[in-house]
């Protein structure tokens, strides 16, 4: 009768959230060619939503602005979902976040949502490579206990490379700190960019591998 449904997948599987709590709590680290594999197939979905165009080609100009992990769904046949585009902006709509408004899970915003000023696919990058800087050392990048301190960490806080947290190879510290550079024109300009540059270091996990994985720390 003209009613439209909306029909989503379902994915078995755990976010990645889940995967670092396991792991900290067994006082481990997830393996980090499954991080890497993890983060590079979420770093060509978001490339995929960046490059989204509208029915007359044109580009939508679609930022998620929430990239965390939360929001990445590793399912059991290893491939890594980004969900959650309900605070994605796009070209067009017809509503307009409130100002001063901050949307995001705070520790993954960025320096831009702070300041105020433009948000674009470099914002989403930022966030990535947070959620990637987790993923390799078991810690969270930012903590702090108030929009305000958050806000003071995120625009002065010093980041140190992930081989000083978690002895992993100084090859990846500056693919990871170039996705946190605090100006985004100093960033990677696309996201199909930094996933290449972290594919060519060759460390990542198989598909199957991440699988595994997925499989063993979500089996209850």
């Amino acid at each position: 009768d003209e009613e439209l449904f909306l029909v989503m997948e379902y994915v078995e599987g755990v976010p990645l959230s889940y995967l670092i709590r396991h792991a900290r709590q067994r006082k481990r680290l997830i393996p980090l060619g499954v991080a890497l594999r993890i983060l590079c197939g979420t770093l060509h979905g978001l490339n995929a939503a960046h490059e989204a165009r509208d029915e007359r080609g044109e580009m939508m100009n679609l930022v998620h602005r929430d990239v965390s992990p939360d929001n990445v769904l590793v399912g059991v046949d290893g491939m890594p979902r980004l969900l959650d585009f309900g605070v994605a902006k796009a070209l067009g709509q017809f509503h307009a976040t409130r100002e001063g408004e901050v949307k995001g899970k705070l520790a993954y915003i960025t320096p831009e949502q702070v300041r105020g000023d433009e948000i674009t696919r470099r914002s989403d990058i930022f966030s990535a490579s947070a959620v990637l800087w987790e993923a390799m050392t078991g810690e969270r990048l930012f903590k702090a206990k108030s929009v305000a301190a958050i806000a003071h960490c995120l625009l002065t806080q010093v980041i140190p490379p992930p081989s000083e947290i978690a002895g992993t190879p100084k090859k990846l510290d500056g693919i990871v700190l170039q996705g946190l550079e605090r100006d985004p024109d100093k960033r990677w300009s696309s996201a199909e960019r930094m996933a290449a540059a972290l594919e060519a270091v060759g460390e990542l996990a198989s598909q199957p591998a991440v699988a595994r994985y997925v499989r063993q720390a979500g089996a209850e």
